[in-house]
C-alpha cells in the first residue's frame, strides 16, 4: 500500500472528513478496508472495548500461505557418498578418542598441581627411589616442595607465644601458692590477748 493510501485509512479512524473520490476508493479496495478493520481493532484492545470472543478465521490465510510454498525434493544419497563417509568415521573415530583422553588427562594433572598448591598444610616431600640406569640419577617425577606461606609462619609463631604466656602464668601462680602455704606453716599462730584487765 502507497503512503496516501496509509494517510486515508488513517484520516477515516481519526473520523476526519473526506471527499467522496476518497470515501469510494476505500471502500472499494480491499487492502485499505482491512487495513481499517485491523486499526479499529487495535483502537478496541487499546480502548478494552473488545468483545468477549473474536472470530477471526485464519484457516484460508494458512492455507493459500502452504499452497504458495514451492516443494523442496531432497536427492536421494549415492552409495559412493555413503561408503566414503563410513571410511572416513571409521579413521576418525580413534583420533578421536585419543585426543578426548589425552585432554581429560592434561585436566587432570593440572587440577592436582593446583590442589597441591592451594593447601596451607605443610607436607613432608615424597620422594620416589629409582636405581638409575646408566650410572646416573634422572628424576623420575615432578616434585613439590612446600613452604609455609608466611601468614602461616605468623600464626604458628602467635600460637607458641600464646602457649608460653599461659605455661609463665601457670608458673607464677604455683609460685604464689606455694610462697602462702610456706607462709601459713612457718608462721605461728596469733596469741590472743587478753582483754580482761
Amino acid at each position: 500500500m502507497t503512503e496516501n493510501k496509509f494517510e486515508t485509512v488513517s484520516s477515516l479512524v481519526d473520523d476526519y472528513q473526506l471527499s467522496d473520490d476518497e470515501l469510494n476508493s476505500a471502500l472499494n479496495d480491499e487492502q485499505m478496508s482491512d487495513t481499517w478493520s485491523r486499526y479499529h481493532l487495535i483502537g478496541d484492545v487499546l480502548r478494552d472495548d473488545t468483545p468477549a470472543e473474536i472470530n477471526i478465521d485464519l484457516s484460508k490465510d494458512i492455507a493459500s500461505a502452504i499452497a504458495a510454498e514451492p516443494t523442496i525434493l531432497a536427492p536421494k544419497r549415492t552409495t559412493l557418498t555413503q561408503k566414503f563417509k563410513g571410511s572416513v568415521t571409521k579413521l576418525v573415530k580413534p583420533f578421536g578418542q585419543v585426543a578426548i583422553a589425552a585432554s581429560v588427562a592434561t585436566l587432570m594433572i593440572i587440577g592436582v598441581q593446583q590442589n597441591i598448591g592451594g593447601n596451607d598444610q605443610i607436607t613432608p616431600n615424597q620422594v620416589v627411589q629409582t636405581n638409575p640406569v646408566l650410572g646416573t640419577a634422572a628424576p623420575v617425577s615432578y616434585q613439590v616442595e612446600q613452604t609455609p606461606s608466611k601468614v602461616s609462619q605468623r600464626e604458628a609463631y602467635i600460637a607458641q607465644q600464646r602457649r608460653f604466656q599461659a605455661l609463665l602464668a601457670d608458673h607464677n601462680q604455683q609460685l604464689k601458692l606455694k610462697q602462702v602455704a610456706s607462709q601459713k606453716t612457718n608462721s605461728p599462730e596469733p596469741a590472743t590477748v587478753n582483754s580482761q584487765q
